[in-house]
């Protein structure tokens, strides 16, 4: 794959930059109100190792102007209901009417499948399949919904199988960031996976991906935002060692990645969105000391000031969940409640502060 020309297919991405000075004068209170978790409707069915997304559709005739659904759609994971425990379910939800609906399922059960939303479209990216007596495989395929009655459409394939990774949208480019991919011809099973730092763009309007900076930090099972024009990832693991506190963030016009202010916990298999100008991270797993456990902690960022503050933790901890910010709110939504796949749980919880 070749490197983009950044310059031409970035322009415009830096304007937002600017608004970052004007909070840099703001001190960091650190009697600021710490926020609330609240419970709303539940997922139809358990379902843990999700990345949902918001979803927005188009407006008839104005091909770039969308509108939003104010929808949160979510997509594959893993789940006690279904065969091999992996599903091809998509399920919406309406904050407006806490009420969970059902889209067009995805072309092939997958789970740790990245969802974002691109220019209007959703796209499904990667992840992993699961054959009878074949452990997990990571797959290429990437597909596209216009509509939650819509059909999947196939797209350009990732360059490499990778899952478990970062998928953000910025400047109308998908960037898809770390994770796993297959060591060598293997592709089954845990050890033939390893930790990934390739970093790649998707261009939809020519179908086509490229190679950016690698990220800093190869790790799986972090979770990404984009703030202010940059690409954020938080905490993760590897394959062979335990949970990272990374934080490391990519600018793309120099693509250039740089470190930030460490998290105040390593935390792998973790949640995280914006919300009020602030990124908000949460959740996750850790298996040493045994047996492991699930965190309740939430952690406040502040990008202007690269500074962590503890706030009010989940009511209900969990791993493996996904994250949304829609309205004036936080949503956390499934995931598991205890190590790996034991609790896995339709739990969605609101955080607001």
């Amino acid at each position: 794959m070749g490197k983009i020309n950044r310059r031409e297919a970035l322009t415009g991405i830096g304007a937002t930059m600017g608004a970052m000075t004007a909070s840099l004068a703001q001190a960091h209170d650190t009697t600021a109100p710490k926020g609330a978790w609240t419970t709303v409707a539940p997922l139809p069915a358990p379902v843990q190792e999700i990345y949902p997304a918001p979803f927005f559709y188009d407006r008839p005739g104005r091909e770039f102007e969308r509108a939003p659904y104010n929808i949160i759609v979510s997509a594959g994971g893993l789940t006690p209901d279904s065969d091999h425990n992996v599903t091809d379910a998509v399920t919406y939800y309406d904050p407006l009417y806490d009420e969970w609906g059902f889209a067009t399922k995805l072309p092939a059960p997958r789970h740790h499948i990245g969802l974002v939303n691109n220019r209007g479209y959703l796209y499904a990216l990667g992840g992993f399949s699961r054959q009878p007596g074949a452990g997990w495989r990571m797959e290429r395929d990437c597909w596209r919904l216009s509509s939650v009655d819509g059909d999947w459409d196939a797209v350009a394939p990732l360059p490499i199988p990778q899952a478990e990774n970062v998928c953000v949208s910025l400047g109308g480019y998908i960037h898809v960031v770390g994770g796993r991919s297959p060591a060598g011809s293997l592709n089954a099973k845990w050890s033939d996976h390893i930790d990934t730092s390739e970093h790649w763009l998707y261009d939809a309007s020519i179908d086509r991906w490229f190679s950016l900076a690698p990220l800093p930090t190869e790790r799986n099972s972090a979770a990404g935002v984009v703030f202010s024009g940059t690409v954020y990832v938080f905490g993760g693991r590897t394959v062979d060692g335990g949970n990272s506190n990374a934080v490391e963030v990519y600018d793309p016009l120099a693509d250039r990645w740089e470190k930030a202010r460490p998290m105040p916990q390593a935390q792998g298999g973790l949640a995280a969105a914006v919300l009020n100008g602030k990124i908000y991270v949460f959740g996750g797993e850790y298996f040493s000391p045994r047996p492991g456990g699930v965190f309740n902690e939430t952690w406040e960022y502040d990008p202007y000031r690269d500074t962590w503050r503890a706030v009010a933790p989940m009511s209900r901890p969990r791993h493996g969940l996904g994250a949304v910010s829609l309205g004036d709110a936080i949503y956390a939504i499934g995931g598991a409640a205890g190590v790996g796949g034991v609790g896995t749980t339709s739990a969605v919880d609101k955080f607001e502060i």
